[in-house]
């Protein structure tokens, strides 16, 4: 591979992003000349956000609609060279800057669009469909649905690199923000002395958690990773290990590209107007990472994939399920549901802990435990959504959508569910020693990151209490353990807060944000080094209020 040739990958346009299947370009074959003709019909199929595009781009992958014989082929990809070696577009070529965005100025996105160029037969990228002289069209694949998949399959590199970039700048956004809590001191709480930022329970709330989820995004890309590699070094190349690939890194993406922005926003907000400066790096990143909830596959479009596959394994369940099967687990989901409506489990937790909060928290730390409560929720919101949704197989396909889009936000919620269960597991396993991803380290670190999977663990438990509690999956007493217990793991973090973002790896060079490069506390040391010598040499004005007190 060489950087002889900018390339620009042009697929989404102004008109459709997230329904590709749409775009409204065209490459109809001419057997004649043996070429096709690239054309962009109307104004709402020029590519759009294109990186290159505005003015370095000399060559494309274009997507477009592929034409021959009459037959509309669906979405294909071809290379079409855009420029010549001046820089100047080529004939048919047209395109323009996107202009100002609200980040990533850096980058050269623009706007291409064709009037029949002509592109050669040999530059179709005919790895899943090809066109012969003559205009026959050939695919080892038969149904189109199937092949535009398997060609949206390959694009999973976008995905992993964006949930590895925004787990990164979660990291440096918290190692930031916990430097300069640890530094920072504002109001007197007794004695002489400032308290620490970090002190504050609130502030240790807003950031501590925050590092246990960055730390379960880290670990379950490392395992996206690994999966990564397997495919795509043929160790384990099949179609299902592709599709469980394209899986998790649509149900990753998602997560940490939403947990980037929220951190890097608390992040902020933690460093006050400090972090409102440029130099400190905080609004930058923020306004970088804005998009990445949107390229590489919109959020909310990624989950609705990952919970349609969570259907599709439902449904092949029972697919070929017998008439005893279907009975089995409706008696079996009619029993939880008798058991939940009735309290029968509540209670059970009731009397096990006997009103001692020692004894719900007990039971909350126990990996088994969180695991039952975070693969109860998702397994039981995706058997009520396949439940509600498996008469869609008998409707009209209008009512079969519309059936579907009211269930739409709670087929989201499942896969979110899911994935947050996923980077659970993962946390877990790089704990167990005897697991194939579990790490080598010492008793304390592994015993600090025990806690740190449990904060994660409950705090996800903790913002879906109010599920847990409608759906009878735990006890009043147990819900309020969850709370107490979350308080009372980021209480025993704080003193290890620095080490556990230090040990993200990143030094001053990547970090580059001088409110954590030390300055801060040089700036404290500075200002109480000026008190306590103006105490100590008697020249410190009284304060008013103590003279009222000796009056």
């Amino acid at each position: 591979m060489t950087l002889e040739t900018p390339g620009a990958f042009a697929m989404t346009e102004t008109g459709h992003g997230s329904d590709v299947a749409s775009i409204g370009t065209t490459a109809t074959y001419n057997p004649e000349t043996g070429e096709f003709d690239l054309h962009t019909p109307f104004r709402a199929a020029w590519k759009d956000y294109l990186g290159n595009a505005a003015v370095d781009g000399r060559a494309a992958t274009v997507f477009a609609q592929l034409v021959t014989q009459g037959v509309n082929h669906g979405v294909h990809c071809f290379f079409v060279p855009l420029r010549d070696a001046t820089g100047a577009f080529l004939p048919g070529v047209g395109g323009e800057d996107d202009g100002l965005k609200g980040g990533l100025n850096g980058i050269d996105n623009g706007r291409l669009h064709f009037d029949h160029v002509r592109v050669p037969r040999a530059n179709l990228l005919n790895r899943y469909g090809d066109v012969a002289e003559d205009g026959t069209y050939t695919s080892e694949i038969a149904s189109p649905g199937r092949r535009f998949f398997t060609m949206l399959g390959t694009l999973v590199q976008g995905r992993v690199s964006l949930d590895g970039a925004a787990t990164s700048a979660a990291k440096i956004a918290l190692q930031i923000a916990i430097t300069y809590g640890n530094q920072r001191r504002q109001f007197v709480a007794g004695g002489t002395d400032e308290e620490v930022l970090l002190d504050y329970q609130r502030h240790q709330r807003r950031l501590i958690p925050r590092i246990a989820t960055t730390y379960a995004a880290s670990f379950a890309h490392e395992e996206l990773l690994g999966q990564f590699d397997s495919v795509f070094s043929g160790k384990t190349d099949t179609d299902q290990d592709r599709q469980d690939l394209e899986t998790l890194a649509a149900a990753f993406k998602p997560l940490s590209t939403w947990h980037a922005l929220d951190t890097i926003q608390e992040a902020r907000e933690a460093c006050g107007g400090q972090g409102f400066l440029a130099e400190n790096r905080l609004v930058g990143l923020r306004a970088d990472l804005d998009v990445y909830a949107t390229f590489e596959g919109d959020n909310t479009v990624l989950l609705q994939l990952v919970a349609k596959r969570l259907l599709t394994d439902v449904n092949r369940r029972f697919a070929k399920a017998d008439f005893g099967v279907l009975a089995r687990y409706a008696v079996e989901q009619a029993a939880d549901r008798t058991l939940r409506s009735t309290g029968l489990r509540t209670l059970g937790q009731a009397l096990a802990d006997r009103g001692s909060t020692a004894r719900s928290v007990g039971q909350l730390r126990e990996p088994d435990t969180q695991r039952a409560l975070l693969t109860g929720r998702v397994e039981t919101m995706v058997g009520e959504i396949a439940t509600a949704l498996r008469a869609t197989r008998k409707m009209p396909p209008a009512e079969a959508a519309a059936l579907f889009n009211r269930h739409q936000d709670a087929l989201i919620e499942a896969a979110r569910a899911h994935a947050q269960l996923l980077q659970w597991e993962a946390f877990t396993e790089a704990l167990d020693p005897a697991s194939e991803t579990g790490r080598a380290m010492d008793d304390g670190t592994r015993r600090i990151l025990t806690w740190t999977r449990d904060l994660f663990g409950l705090r996800l438990i903790e913002d879906d209490l109010a599920w847990y509690l409608i759906h009878g999956r735990i006890s009043s007493a147990r819900a309020r353990a969850v709370t107490a217990y979350v308080d009372r793991l980021v209480a025993r973090l704080r003193p290890h807060a620095q080490d556990l973002v230090d040990s993200f790896g990143y030094t001053q060079a990547h970090v580059r944000a001088p409110v954590a490069s030390g300055e801060e506390k040089d700036r404290q040391d500075e200002a109480r080094a000026y008190r306590d010598a103006r105490i100590a040499d008697g020249t410190a004005p009284r304060m008013e209020k103590s003279e009222k007190k000796k009056g």
